[in-house]
């Protein structure tokens, strides 16, 4: 995991030295279009296509960068959403319970099966939990100002 971080921190500096790059390419093309249009009456004949296709790079690699800041307010999302199926599933497992518990069932040393089982929904309740529980925690940093998973922090 450390080297995917490794890699993935590159990735940011190399994205973000290139939009560096790019813009001030643009910058000097497109005042070198206006210098050459205005006093040299022409113009880099597919200057304005780079151009447009600079617009196009620099639009992605913006994104890049723009999924690092919202990459907590995601997980904060697939967290909620997970908390909402795995409350779903405790339900499911509650009425399961119930019905074995109704049934009368036994296994080991003659003790009623809801015994062995009860840890399904006990489970499904504390995963759900947990996951309110990142997702608050998470949601506390961002107002903080704090957008950096824990991974991300140096």
């Amino acid at each position: 995991m450390k080297l995917l971080l490794f890699v993935d921190r590159w990735l940011t500096r190399i994205t973000g030295w290139l939009i560096i790059f790019f813009l001030s390419v643009m910058i000097l093309m497109a005042f070198g279009q206006v210098v050459l249009r205005n006093f040299f009456h022409t113009s880099i004949e597919w200057g304005d296509v780079f151009l447009r296709h600079l617009v196009l790079w620099l639009g992605f690699l913006g994104a890049v960068i723009a999924t690092e800041r919202y990459r907590k307010v995601i997980y904060i999302i697939t967290n909620i959403f997970a908390a909402g199926i795995c409350f779903l599933l405790m339900e499911a497992a509650i009425a399961f319970v119930q019905m074995e518990g109704q049934a009368g069932d036994t296994l080991i040393l003659n003790l009623p099966t809801t015994y062995f089982i009860i840890i399904i929904p006990v489970g499904y309740a504390i995963i759900s939990f947990r996951f309110v529980v990142r997702s608050a925690a998470w949601t506390a940093e961002i107002v903080r100002g704090n957008w950096l998973l824990p991974e991300e922090q140096h």
